[in-house]
């Protein structure tokens, strides 16, 4: 039953694709398609390696401030691109976690290795939390009179606990305090993973230098990421759009598509963009056409990616590999 219920919600995005293209006309959404300006389209799939690299720096300063020596940048940016793949073919992005084992054949133990992508996601959320607010303004006359106080109470909520989470993970006092009152609460089984948890994020401490590239890293990333989806807008004339309300459809679909209700973002990219552009006075179809070239990005990271992965097949570590961490690699 279980099992079923998780097939079930992975369909919700999917199932909407197929309502959104039943009420379209597929003679306008040929059209635009046809229509679409490559030049901004090239130059936005252009840019997929300085997004790569920002996300590999930023992932060698979490590995390191966990106390192990990360890989170069060139593997972690191979590693992050063969994420990239394994995240976009499973529902919640889930795949992404398989970047951990990549890390323990390169001498990093894998419980510090899945840590470090659960950190990296954190500060990705962070940005998110911040566009979530913002589409509070852009987007809750969309919903209905009665449930927009829940939606941003919701929204609201999501983005002050990713915001206290990050730092206060990250900040060695106020998570020893905060594991200092649960630990001794919690049930036999429980404590002990808690204090696997705690060994686990012993070294991270929230020091200023490191801090201030995680925040610089995380802002590159998010720079890099908000270009090359403007450049999709472009490339279907669609400078019209406010960016403010570019900023919070692109933090509303982050959002969404961080969820286990789709692959790739099918569906709830396409409902959050027609509800966005309709209000500017463009048809669904348009929003369809640009939800595909968002789909094109995915899939240009599905790709390389997979092609990644034949050159770095998981179980073959490379033969340089210096063992880190102060021990042998957890199993």
């Amino acid at each position: 039953m279980k099992h079923s219920l998780r097939w079930l919600l992975r369909l919700i995005g999917p199932a909407l694709l197929i309502f959104f293209l039943w009420r379209s006309d597929p003679a306008a959404l040929v059209a635009a398609l046809v229509g679409i300006d490559p030049g901004p389209a090239i130059l936005s799939l252009a840019l997929m390696p300085v997004f790569i690299w920002v996300k590999a720096w930023r992932w060698s300063i979490i590995v390191r401030e966990q106390g192990h020596t990360p890989p170069s940048l060139n593997d972690l940016a191979a590693l992050y691109a063969i994420g990239l793949y394994a995240g976009g073919i499973t529902p919640g992005q889930s795949g992404d976690f398989i970047k951990a084992w990549y890390l323990r054949e390169r001498g990093v133990p894998l419980a510090p290795g899945l840590l470090s992508i659960l950190l990296d996601r954190l500060f990705d959320f962070v940005i998110w939390a911040v566009m979530a607010v913002l589409s509070l303004t852009a987007f809750i006359d969309v919903f209905p009179a009665e449930a927009r106080s829940t939606v941003q109470l919701a929204t609201v909520g999501f983005a002050a606990a990713v915001l206290i989470a990050t730092p206060g993970l990250m900040a060695r006092t106020p998570r020893e305090w905060a594991l200092g009152l649960v630990i001794p609460r919690a049930p036999v089984r429980v404590r002990a993973a808690l204090e696997r948890l705690r060994d686990q994020f012993a070294p991270l401490s929230l020091r200023f230098t490191p801090l201030l590239l995680l925040l610089i890293s995380t802002i590159g990333s998010a720079t890099s990421t908000f270009v090359r989806i403007y450049l999709m807008y472009l490339a279907l004339r669609l400078g019209d759009i406010p960016l403010l309300e570019i900023l919070a459809a692109t933090g509303l679909i982050a959002i969404l598509q961080a969820l286990p209700i789709s692959f790739a973002g099918v569906g709830v990219r396409d409902a959050v963009l027609i509800a966005m552009l309709q209000r500017h006075g463009h048809a669904a179809e348009i929003a369809l056409s640009l939800s595909a070239l968002f789909l094109l990005i995915n899939i240009q990271h599905i790709l390389i990616g997979f092609l990644v992965s034949l050159r770095y097949p998981l179980g073959e570590a490379p033969s340089d590999v210096t063992k880190t961490g102060g021990g042998d690699v957890e199993g």
